[in-house]
């Protein structure tokens, strides 16, 4: 038994138009076609398979996967999985929006100390990872210029220097995704601890201990599209000649003595990692130095070791908190 058009697009519920459509895309093709008039005809057994086109059009499947899921030897099911899964990410990453909003919100309103000190030489050494980006095809990646964590999470693409000031978690990094010398993709808190432990394990080894806690140097643009994090510890005196963490891609060098302008930052547990807006330390330390009229060195933005603070007077707790800073009157860092 066969249907015409008309008929099956009211049997179905899909208008005429829309099932010519889906018969030259290839999703719902008429059982016959008559060779001379060209009309369409369906046979009743394709009413079950209109209805799972149906279904899935209007969860929001892609009308190519919709193709494939009713196809011969198709799945519907994974169909609708995998926009189920697509759909979870993406109400995710809305929240972590309105979550990173609310806190651009009350950031404008948040006062920041921000100190102008002077710096003596230092020597360091560090080892370098490379911020996922869009192009990278990872849900958290590059952001623009001033904005929340390590890693950020959206368009567009590329990560200034303050895209990934002020990181929250015990190792400093904040979630996100970083790049590995392999290719891979891994958690940026993960990768920040073994390229931690890989430092100070290569230091020992040779005899050299570090005179001070970690710093993340946030001012390294990226060869290639993104930017690059550079997790670096100060030395009483420079790494001998050549001296490198075995595979891993080893910088060194001595930040001149000077002036940097500072701040903290309190870390919570529900900071989000946005990377929507410019981070509200960032700016306290960009609008001080304007203030001030003093012009500062992007190349040489910082975000040292969190470290335990006092809390508020009377709460008896305490807090954590990361400081960043930046150089100013053009003291940049030297060595590679």
């Amino acid at each position: 038994m066969f249907l015409g058009i008309g008929d099956f697009a009211r049997a179905t519920g899909l208008t005429v138009k829309a099932l010519r459509w889906y018969d030259e895309q290839g999703v719902l093709v008429p059982a016959d076609v008559h060779p001379g008039t060209r009309y369409r005809r369906y046979s009743v057994g394709q009413l079950e398979q209109a209805g799972v086109v149906r279904a899935l059009r209007a969860a929001g499947v892609p009308l190519a996967e919709v193709r494939i899921a009713v196809a011969a030897g198709g799945s519907p099911q994974q169909a609708l999985h995998a926009r189920r899964e697509a759909v979870r990410l993406e109400r995710a990453r809305e929240d972590r929006a309105l979550a990173a909003a609310e806190r651009v919100l009350a950031g404008t309103e948040a006062r920041y100390d921000v100190r102008l000190r002077p710096t003596r030489a230092q020597a360091w050494v560090g080892v370098v990872e490379r911020i996922a980006t869009p192009g990278d095809g990872v849900e958290s990646a590059g952001a623009g210029a001033g904005s929340g964590a390590v890693v950020a999470g959206a368009e567009p693409a590329g990560a200034g220097a303050g895209s990934r000031a002020v990181a929250a978690g015990e190792g400093g990094a904040g979630s996100g995704a970083v790049v590995a010398a392999d290719g891979t993709v891994v958690d940026a808190d993960v990768a920040v601890e073994e390229a931690l432990f890989d430092l100070y394990a290569s230091l020992a080894a040779d005899g050299i201990t570090p005179s001070g806690p970690f710093w993340l140097d946030l001012g390294r643009p990226a060869a290639d599209a993104g930017a690059e994090v550079a997790l670096c510890l100060p030395l009483s005196a420079p790494a001998p000649e050549g001296w490198s963490v075995p595979g891993r891609r080893t910088v060194a060098g001595v930040r001149p003595a000077g002036r940097e302008l500072a701040t903290d930052h309190p870390v919570t547990d529900d900071d989000p990692d946005d990377d929507t807006a410019v981070h509200p330390a960032f700016a306290a330390l960009v609008r001080a130095a304007a203030e001030r009229g003093l012009s500062i060195d992007l190349g040489t933005l910082r975000q040292h070791c969190p470290r335990e603070v006092p809390a508020a007077p009377g709460s008896g707790t305490s807090g954590t908190a990361v400081e960043l800073s930046v150089a100013v009157e053009g003291t940049h860092p030297t060595g590679e």
